[in-house]
């Protein structure tokens, strides 16, 4: 796998990480009146869970979820050698620690309101095989030094 296919397959899934904010995260327990006003996306989860008095925690995990993959999509294409994959692996760190801790969390405390489906899991399971990819783009690609010594 060359470096140029690492770097199109971490902006895929950086791409299904953003798209994922609007998909159902969860469902309104004991709505069954209109399915449609049943489900949660994640903003609006994001929302209700601001509403339950976490409004600094769900502003945070907003900017993490809104800006970190779009800034991991672009370090990508706009750094040169290997600290564009370095800049993606910090990013994608982050935002895998704070989306585990925030899908942790809001499922605790909304355990009264809603449901959580398999959504946030498969969140944090593609931006841990992102920050996987990453690491390997960064191992994959030689530091200028070594490049000069084998030759």
């Amino acid at each position: 796998m060359s470096k140029k296919q690492v770097k199109g397959i971490v902006i895929l899934l950086q791409l299904f990480l953003i798209g994922a904010l609007f998909l159902p995260a969860g469902t309104i327990i004991g709505s069954a009146k209109n399915q449609d006003d049943a489900t949660l996306s994640v903003f609006r989860m994001m929302d209700r869970y601001a509403g339950m008095g976490f409004a600094d925690d769900a502003r945070f995990y907003m900017i993490f979820a809104g800006l970190f993959p779009a800034a991991v999509i672009v370090l990508l294409l706009v750094l040169k050698e290997r600290k564009n994959f370095e800049a993606g692996i910090i990013l994608s760190a982050f935002y895998a620690t704070a989306s585990a801790c925030f899908y942790s969390a809001a499922k605790t405390k909304m355990v009264d309101y809603a449901t959580m489906t398999i959504l946030p899991n498969l969140i944090i399971l593609v931006s841990l095989l992102s920050l996987v990819m990453l690491i390997r783009g960064f191992f994959m690609d030689t530091p200028e030094g070594a490049a000069k010594r084998k030759n």
